[in-house]
C-alpha cells in the first residue's frame, strides 16, 4: 500500500463511531472525530467501515474510502451495550469481512475470535478511582467490562501518560506495551481580537468579563468546589462572572447559588462548536479543577485561544500543563482556587505570560501527531 512496505494488499478497517453523536459530541466523540478524520486520510489505499448506532449524518463522512452502516441498537445503556458490541457487532464485521476494529472509546467486538485484529483507547479510570459518581448499573459495566477490553485488546492505548500508567498499575499490564494517543485543540481554537472578546462578553455574560469552566457537570468535575471558589472569589472583591459550558451526565441538579451569585453565574448548557470556540476565546481565564481527569482536552483548548489557565494539580493535568498554567491548585481547597481567580484579575503581567506560555504549550499537541502515531500502531495491528 505505499505505507513502508508494511502491506502488500488493501485493508478493510472497521472503526467504532458510536460516540459520534451529531450536535452533542462529548470529549471521547470529539477525539474519536478528530482522530479517525486524520487516519482515513493517511491511508486512502484502505478501505473503512463506519460503523453507527445512529441516522446516518453527514459527520459520518470522514472520506471518500470510508462506508457507514448502522446497527438499529440504540447503545447508551450498559446492557444495550454489551448487545450492540456483541453478536450484531459481529456479524457486521464477518459479513464485510473486516481486517481490524478500532474503537476509540474502550468497549471491544466480544463476539469475535480472541485473535481477530482489535484496537481500543481506555481514556482514564475514574470509574475505578471515583466510582461515587457513577449510577450503579455503569459502575459494574465499567468495572466489570474494562478490564477484560484492556486485557484483549492486541494494541491498548490511552491519552497520557499518567493514564498510561494508571492503567498498568490497576489492571496489571505493561506498561511499555501502552501507547499514548494525545488529545490537540481543533484549528478553529485561536486568539480571539478585542471586538470578538466583547462580542462574547455580550453574549455570555451581559457584557463583563467572564472567567469559564467547559465540561460535564459530573460529580468527578468538581463543579461544586468550583462554585464555592467563585463565591469566595467575589467575596474577596474580584469583579469577573463565571460562564459554565455543559450539561449534566447523571443527574439534572446544578449546585445552589445564592440570590447574588446567580446574577454572576450563567449556565450555558451545550454549545456548538462555533459557539464554543467564541466563549473560551472570549474569557479571560479558564477555572478547570476537577477531581480526576485522563487529559482534560479543555485546559489545551483555552491555552490554544491565549487563555490563562488555572488548573488543578491532581492526576493528568500537571503533565498537560507543562509550565504554562497561571496556576496549578489543589482541587480540595476552594480558598486557593479563589486566591488564584483573584490574583488572575489583578495580575495582568502573570496574565499575560501564561497567556503566551499556554499558546507555546497547544502547539506541542496535534490531531496530526496523533493520527500519526494511531496510524503507526494500526500498522502493527495488521502485520
Amino acid at each position: 500500500m505505499g505505507r513502508g512496505g508494511t502491506f502488500e494488499v488493501m485493508a478493510r478497517i472497521a472503526l467504532n463511531g458510536r460516540l459520534l453523536v451529531p450536535g452533542k459530541l462529548e470529549g471521547i466523540g470529539r477525539f474519536t472525530l478528530n482522530t479517525l478524520t486524520q487516519l482515513v486520510a493517511l491511508r486512502p489505499d484502505d478501505a473503512f467501515l463506519l460503523v453507527v448506532d445512529r441516522p446516518v449524518d453527514e459527520m459520518f463522512r470522514l472520506g471518500p474510502n470510508v462506508e457507514v452502516v448502522r446497527i438499529r441498537i440504540p447503545a447508551r445503556r450498559p446492557w444495550l451495550m454489551r448487545w450492540w458490541f456483541g453478536r450484531p457487532l459481529g456479524r457486521v464485521l464477518r459479513q464485510w469481512n473486516a481486517d481490524a476494529f478500532v474503537s476509540l472509546e474502550g468497549p471491544l467486538a466480544t463476539d469475535m475470535p480472541a485473535d481477530f485484529p482489535q484496537l481500543t483507547v481506555i481514556h482514564d479510570l475514574n470509574f475505578e478511582h471515583r466510582p461515587e459518581g457513577l449510577p450503579q448499573r455503569w459502575r459494574d459495566y465499567y468495572q466489570t467490562e474494562f478490564p477484560r477490553f484492556a486485557k484483549r485488546a492486541q494494541v491498548l492505548g490511552t491519552v497520557s501518560e499518567y493514564s498510561r500508567q494508571d492503567l498498568a498499575r490497576t489492571y496489571g499490564l505493561d506498561q511499555g506495551a501502552i501507547e499514548v494517543f494525545s488529545n490537540a485543540a481543533e484549528d478553529a481554537f485561536q486568539p480571539a481580537s478585542l471586538e470578538e472578546r466583547e462580542g462574547a462578553r455580550r453574549a455570555l455574560a451581559e457584557g463583563r468579563p467572564y472567567l469559564i469552566f467547559v465540561g460535564s457537570l459530573h460529580p468527578r468535575k468538581n463543579v461544586e468546589g468550583l462554585m464555592s471558589a467563585f463565591e469566595s472569589y467575589r467575596a474577596l472583591g474580584g469583579s469577573w462572572d463565571l460562564v459554565v459550558v455543559g450539561v449534566a451526565m447523571w443527574s439534572d441538579d446544578l449546585p445552589a447559588l445564592s440570590a447574588e451569585m446567580r446574577t454572576h453565574v450563567h449556565f450555558m448548557g451545550r454549545l456548538n462548536n462555533a459557539d464554543l470556540v467564541r466563549a473560551v476565546a472570549g474569557a479571560d481565564g479558564l477555572v478547570f479543577v476537577p477531581w480526576f481527569e485522563g487529559f482534560g482536552i479543555p485546559v489545551v483548548e483555552a491555552m490554544a485561544c491565549g487563555v490563562p489557565v488555572i488548573s488543578s494539580n491532581v492526576t493528568s493535568l500537571p503533565e498537560v500543563c507543562g509550565d504554562a498554567a497561571f496556576a496549578l491548585v489543589d482541587p480540595a481547597q476552594p480558598g486557593a482556587i479563589a486566591h488564584e481567580m483573584h490574583r488572575l484579575e489583578l495580575d495582568s503581567e502573570a496574565a499575560q505570560s501564561a497567556s503566551q506560555r499556554g499558546m507555546a504549550r497547544a502547539k506541542t499537541y496535534s490531531w496530526a501527531a496523533t493520527g500519526a502515531k494511531l496510524n503507526k500502531a494500526l500498522n502493527t495491528l495488521l502485520t
